[in-house]
């Protein structure tokens, strides 16, 4: 998916699917529920240098390779070395890319908008990919999150 992203649903709308748990992460970071449309429009950029991760969170490869729905962490990285505005998208505490910087630039001014500048988004994600076919025909992992986002 090229192009930017604009949040769809709007402050108000985008208000009704963020649901703060009393749970905290380290650091005392709020978590808040993404409830996306069920499209898994957004690609994560950089998975090619996780997929070992990513294999690890799926159970490993097979000849078909795999669409399979999990959860991830959407993960504010200001301490990040090439971009302080990054957004790293992990899986079972695995880190398996990031969001564009596009992206991650539109997640971050809608959650600041909110008033959520400081939150751990989760949100729905699907492993693609990563078959196994012998005779040099493997398929890269790839990881598309399901958020309240049109383009």
């Amino acid at each position: 998916m090229t192009g930017a992203v604009i949040w769809a649903l709007g402050v108000g709308a985008f208000l009704l699917v963020i649901q703060l748990f009393k749970t905290r992460v380290a650091q005392a970071v709020p978590i808040a529920r993404l409830a996306g449309p069920g499209l898994f429009e957004i690609e994560v950029v950089g998975e090619s240098h996780y997929q070992e991760e990513i294999e690890s969170v799926v159970g490993g490869r097979t000849e078909d390779g795999c669409e399979e729905i999990v959860e991830a962490a959407l993960i504010l990285e200001e301490a990040n070395p090439h971009d302080p505005k990054a957004v790293r998208v992990d899986i079972e505490g695995k880190t398996c890319g990031y969001l564009s910087r596009t992206n991650a630039r539109a997640y971050r001014d809608e959650l600041a908008k909110l008033g959520h500048g400081r939150i751990t988004g989760r949100c729905k994600a699907m492993v693609v990919g990563g078959w196994d076919r012998g005779d040099d025909d493997r398929g890269h992992f790839g990881v598309r999150l399901d958020l309240p986002v049109a383009v």
